[in-house]
């Protein structure tokens, strides 16, 4: 809406039909001069929007002539049930009486913020709280406005322009303009008309819009008064631009929204135009716009087909309008939303740029089990650590594959049952996901191998921005030998060469057989959990010797039980502790306990401990040694995964290592569109797994 056309409409109907008081001095007579210019309308179709107001407890108004000065009053009144062309109302007013009966009713008003009907009338009968009045065969409707306004309760504002820090009350909206009537003692100080001031609006401490605005109808100093404002942005940056994006598609059957306007408390649907992981847009036509560039929807439901419903919170961040065909189309960003609902959504545009990759919701656990032999990806030496407890592994994966529980996702690439690629993520750390059991064979010609890396990718680069994701690092194990999964991720990080932005660390794996009960250190060494002094003597100690992200995605210092309660939701444990190793005070090593359910992690690197030396010179092998055999009892299997950093420890002690692993951790805040980009030129090569 052009300012000139807001400042009209504002102009012939502005306090008369809004405000929410009973009684109103009705100021704006030149209404009345377009009467012959406007539509008319039948009684007919006013008994019926007469009858639609008292069915949902709606209210009209009268309009009042003063019996000498010509002094007109709005009223408001409720209309009981209308037949023919007789309509009873009863008045909403406190005004005494006998002043009233100064007055004649003299027209019937309807406003529903975007046009106005106007009837005159004669009274037939009359007592304090209640009329009789006469409906005429014709009555004019007159649409006032370019787009609809809309009542408002209850929603709270702050208008803030440098000293001028004034609360107020949103009373009217439409998305070129916000009617506050502003209040307490600011609202008698002046701000600067010509100058832009920050309105942000909020219900019951809930932020609903922020946003630079300017005044263009200041009349606060009326009894009951408006100050008008319109909005100066029609964009705005929820996230950083973005070098690559997940591509916004158009899908037909079209994704509908509906949502309670968080200003007007109605309920809004609206088809989607296009959708990405990130967000959505709609279109609509200028004179039926609802939405408002900042403003914020705390729930959404989208829906697909009659059948999928996912709820998400969404903040509106660009308006772009075409007068020419009179449409308006608004963007909407995704602010968050639970995981079940993204993999929803993820699995459906997925689907539409690659029918047989998919984020898996429930997995043939059979066609699994083949998938995983087949590929080698359990091999010899791992089944045989894990055969022994084969029944416990069978149902801890029938839990993940197929009761979807929050705490982890996968990805499969998948036809007609048989599986061609596979990739996991798992909730590890309360602010980190572990990404494994990256495995894929050949399908026919393709190499199904990339797709499920972008799948993850793409998951992982809209997900991470989300309060609720608690991804502020994504992490993986891998042998360094595996020239392919080095190419992955180890040569991205060396690429970098920023360990902050993405480490790679190199530990020595050791399966650990369980001692018998009663290990004990020798004199002077002590093994107790680690308290916030130890914890800083590690930090300098992993600074100085990585400079990574091990101990930051670790979250040592953030409180667990929210995860913990996420794993026993689902049927899992998880735990991790911090213990210290010293002697005669001096911290020589930590070991980090962790617990999950047996096979939750096929090289069981999440039940295990990992070992940090700090004095490798002065911490003899069988000191350490007796350290793990006495945590030892915290597991049940008789062999325990140790990974012992520095790497070069066991050499040092004369004690062979069975493999390294090196462990990769990428910081999303601050790298994740380098990953991307990264990722994105390395799969165009079609190299990633043309080795295998």
């Amino acid at each position: 809406m052009k300012e000139k056309d807001l400042d009209i409409a504002s102009s012939s109907g502005q306090s008369a039909f809004v405000q929410s008081a009973s009684l109103r001095i009705f100021q704006h007579g030149k209404l009345f001069d377009d009467l012959g210019t406007q539509k008319l309308w039948e009684q007919k179709k006013l008994v019926n929007k007469l009858n639609h107001i008292n069915f949902t407890d709606g209210h009209i108004f009268i309009l009042f002539n003063h019996n000498e000065t010509n002094e007109q009053i709005l009223i408001k009144a409720y209309p009981l049930p209308c037949i023919k062309d007789e309509l009873v109302c009863r008045l909403d007013t406190e005004t005494n009486q006998d002043d009233l009966k100064r007055y004649n009713p003299a027209y019937l008003m309807i406003e529903d913020g975007y046009t106005t009907i106007l009837a005159a009338t004669e009274t037939i009968n009359r007592t304090d709280h209640q009329l009789k009045l006469t409906i005429p065969e014709k009555c004019h409707f007159m649409a006032k406005r370019k787009t609809k306004r809309y009542n408002c309760a209850d929603i709270s504002c702050k208008v803030i322009q440098g000293d001028f820090n004034n609360p107020g009350m949103l009373i009217d909206f439409t998305p070129s303009g916000l009617g506050i009537q502003l209040t307490g003692s600011g609202s008698k100080k002046s701000f600067d008309e010509k100058k832009s001031v920050l309105i942000n609006l909020s219900q019951n401490g809930t932020r609903l819009f922020s946003g630079l605005c300017r005044c263009i109808r200041n009349d606060k100093d009326l009894p009951g008064g408006r100050t008008v404002f319109i909005p100066l942005n029609n964009q705005m940056a929820l996230f950083p631009k973005r070098e690559m994006r997940n591509p916004r598609q158009q899908i037909v059957p079209a994704f509908l929204m509906s949502f309670k306007h968080p200003f007007f408390k109605k309920t809004v649907e609206r088809d989607i135009f296009d959708i990405s992981t990130a967000g959505f847009s709609v279109k609509d036509k200028i004179d039926e716009e609802i939405l408002l560039p900042g403003m914020i929807i705390p729930t959404i439901t989208i829906r697909y087909a009659g059948i999928l419903k996912i709820d998400c919170s969404a903040q509106v961040v660009y308006r772009q309008e075409d007068p020419e065909n009179n449409i308006v189309q608004c963007g909407l960003a995704i602010i968050d939303i639970d995981v079940h609902s993204y993999s929803k959504l993820n699995h459906i545009l997925g689907s539409y740029m690659d029918c047989n990759a998919r984020v898996s919701n429930e997995v043939d656990m059979d066609a699994l089990w083949e998938f995983f032999f087949d590929t080698g990806f359990i091999y010899g030496e791992k089944y045989g650590y894990l055969q022994p407890h084969r029944e416990d592994f069978k149902e801890t994966y029938r839990k993940l594959y197929q009761d979807n529980p929050d705490i982890a996702r996968h990805f499969v690439y998948e036809k007609n049952g048989i599986i061609y690629g596979h990739i996991a993520l798992v909730h590890a750390y309360e602010p980190s996901w572990i990404i494994h059991h990256f495995a894929a064979r050949r399908m026919g010609n393709r190499l199904p191998g990339p797709a499920v890396l972008k799948q993850i990718t793409q998951y992982i680069s809209s997900y991470n921005r989300f309060p609720s994701a608690k991804m502020d690092h994504v992490m993986t194990y891998y042998q360094p030998d595996n020239k392919i999964i080095d190419r992955i991720f180890g040569r991205f990080a060396r690429h970098l060469n920023n360990p902050k932005k993405s480490s790679l660390d190199l530990f020595s794996y050791l399966l650990f057989e369980k001692k018998s009960a009663g290990e004990k250190l020798p004199a002077g060494w002590e093994l107790k959990e680690a308290v916030i002094s130890d914890l800083i003597k590690l930090k300098e100690f992993y600074e100085n010797a990585s400079g990574g992200l091990f101990l930051s995605a670790l979250g040592m210092e953030i409180p667990s039980e929210s995860l913990k309660k996420s794993f026993i939701k689902a049927g899992f444990k998880r735990d991790c502790r911090t213990y210290c190793l010293s002697l005669e005070g001096q911290q020589a090593a930590f070991l980090i306990v962790n617990q999950s359910d047996m096979g939750f992690n096929l090289s069981d690197l999440l039940n295990g401990i990992n070992i940090i030396v700090l004095e490798p010179d002065k911490l003899p092998w069988v000191v350490l040694s007796s350290a793990v055999g006495i945590l030892s009892d915290i597991f049940t299997a008789t062999k325990i995964p140790l990974l012992i950093f520095p790497a070069g420890y066991l050499s040092s002690q004369n004690i062979e290592e069975e493999k390294q692993y090196a462990l990769w951790i990428l910081q999303l805040r601050y790298a994740s569109d380098d990953y991307l980009l990264y990722m994105d030129s390395l799969m165009k090569l079609n190299t990633v797994m043309g080795k295998q």
